[in-house]
């Protein structure tokens, strides 16, 4: 959302971010107020702001108990569809009502309709891994995502199929080295966030569907985990690059996120 509110010109609405937040711009003093799980409410409270934005899935309840108790307005997000982020931008653009701003929302819903319609059906199956660990036995396991989610709704937007969309129970699913085997993806998309996937994950996930790999080998890519995962404005670059991913050869792209 900061991303956003800076690419549509607002940045001189916010008053505060996360500590995660990118702001370009060193001249903007804008106060850190922590992490969205441990958000701290006294410094939120310090900068009387007229609107504070949350995410229902990463933001805490008791944070946004708090904020309403002090009267202090919420807006509670939680896109879980391409649609539902560009909602949140056409909410932002009508409570901004800035010269050209509702007609750059309304290109970006026009660029998705028309992907949307150009969809066929021969979809490449895609596995996305968002966080790696080792279980108890140190075998290794990826997080996931299901359905129900921006990432799975945008990937099948830009012509993608995730292969552990039905599969598996949960929004987050782990896999396990036979689930990966019995998936059978095309593609896998190894992102750069939440966890930094690097070379090595790539070569290790090669190794493993090299065992019952029939005709073409799997492409893997490494990509700028904000095409996949940050709604908003973003979705712009997103919608530019991932259908072209999903079907180019294994390469290490050079990913362009500029504004």
């Amino acid at each position: 959302m900061t991303d956003s509110f800076l690419t549509l010109g607002l940045g001189r609405c916010l008053v505060g971010v996360t500590d995660y937040c990118e702001v370009p711009d060193p001249s903007q003093s804008l106060l850190r107020v922590g992490g969205v799980k441990d958000a701290r409410l006294e410094d939120i409270l310090t900068l009387s702001p007229d609107l504070v934005i949350l995410n229902e899935e990463e933001n805490s309840a008791p944070l946004e108990s708090a904020l309403t108790d002090a009267d202090i307005e919420v807006w509670l997000t939680f896109p879980r569809s391409v649609s539902d982020a560009l909602s949140d931008l056409r909410e932002i653009a009508l409570a901004y009502p800035e010269d050209n701003l509702l007609s750059r929302i309304v290109w970006m819903e026009r660029a998705v309709t028309w992907l949307d319609n150009a969809r066929t059906a021969d979809a490449v199956r895609v596995f996305c891994p968002i966080w790696r660990e080792d279980d108890d036995d140190h075998h290794t396991l990826w997080m996931t995502f299901g359905s129900e989610t921006y990432a799975n709704d945008l990937l099948s937007l830009c012509g993608g199929e995730n292969v552990f969309a039905q599969k598996m129970t949960g929004r987050y699913p782990r896999i396990s080295r036979e689930d990966l085997l019995q998936a059978k993806p095309e593609c896998v998309l190894l992102p750069s966030e939440p966890f930094s996937f690097q070379a090595e994950d790539a070569t290790m996930i090669r190794d493993i569907l090299s065992e019952n790999a029939v005709g073409h080998p799997c492409r893997i890519h490494r990509v700028d985990g904000r095409l996949l995962f940050w709604h908003g404005t973003r979705l712009g670059e997103s919608i530019r690059q991932l259908p072209y991913l999903l079907r180019s050869p294994d390469i290490e792209p050079k990913v362009n996120t500029s504004r």
